[in-house]
Order: structure tokens, then C-alpha cells, then sequence
């Protein structure tokens, strides 16, 4: 019981950490000016951070969804009702476009980095872009979340 518990809380405290770290960034960023020097330096800085952090979650939030859904169905012993079911996959879904968000803001990063470097126009861009990446992200997580509460009470 005790490690079925620890399972599920590492699960949502990654889930939690992975929206966090997306949507402090985009608190961070509107509180600035877009074309800024401040705005730039902090998404140089703050981005190539938060993708590294991001890969945690990323890792984990699988592998302690399947024990949690392993775990539920050793207790259960009997088959999950469709609708359990359908939120699942659509948890899976969810979290596989935010796997393909976090790989995009990767090379949107990349590709900031390479343009502020060429010109301050074309590093906004990118930033933009990567802002709203992260956005998706954290819309996704916030949603996946709410799911999770959901089935939580099932």
C-alpha cells in the first residue's frame, strides 16, 4: 500500500512540476517587454533550463502511470469500466502531443539561441514560438491533471 502510494504522488508531483515549470515560465515572460534585453537574456537563460528539467517528467510520468493502472487493476480484479478506460487513453494522448511539444521546444530553443545569436528579429520569433510551446504544454498538463482527478474518484 505504501509504495502504491508513492507511485501515484511521484506520478502527479511530476505532472505538477512538468505544467510548473512551463507556465512559470510564461508568468515570467509576459511580466516582460517581448523585444527587451531583459526579455531575451531570460529566455536564454530560463528555457535550455526548464526543457533539461522537463525531461524528468517526461520519463517518469509513464512508467508511474502504468504502475498506478497496474497497481488499480490488481485491486480491482475486475475489468475497468469503458469510460475509465476512455480517459485513460485520452491521459495517454495527451501526454504523447506534450512528449512532441517538449522535443519542438528542444529545437525552438536551439533555433533562439542560433538566431539572437544572427539578429535580435529572429531570436523573437523563435522565443515565441517557444512561449507558446510552452503554453500547450502547460494547457495539455493542466487538463491531464483534471483527468487524473477525475479518475481518482472512480
Amino acid at each position: 500500500m505504501v509504495i502504491r502510494s508513492v507511485v501515484l504522488w511521484v506520478h502527479v508531483l511530476c505532472g505538477v512540476m512538468w505544467v510548473g515549470t512551463c507556465a512559470s515560465f510564461l508568468l515570467a515572460a509576459s511580466a516582460m517587454t517581448a523585444e527587451s534585453d531583459e526579455w531575451r537574456e531570460f529566455a536564454l537563460r530560463a528555457a535550455p533550463r526548464i526543457n533539461r528539467i522537463n525531461v524528468v517528467p517526461a520519463l517518469v510520468v509513464p512508467m508511474t502511470g502504468a504502475g498506478n493502472l497496474f497497481s488499480a487493476a490488481l485491486m480491482r480484479r475486475t475489468p475497468f469500466p469503458p469510460a475509465f478506460m476512455g480517459i485513460v487513453a485520452l491521459k495517454v494522448v495527451l501526454f504523447f502531443f506534450m512528449g512532441v511539444m517538449l522535443a519542438a521546444s528542444f529545437a525552438a530553443e536551439r533555433s533562439m539561441r542560433e538566431s539572437f545569436a544572427e539578429s535580435a528579429e529572429g531570436g523573437t520569433a523563435a522565443a515565441r514560438r517557444l512561449v507558446r510551446l510552452y503554453g500547450t504544454i502547460a494547457t495539455l498538463g493542466t487538463i491531464a491533471l483534471g483527468l487524473g482527478l477525475w479518475l481518482a474518484g472512480t
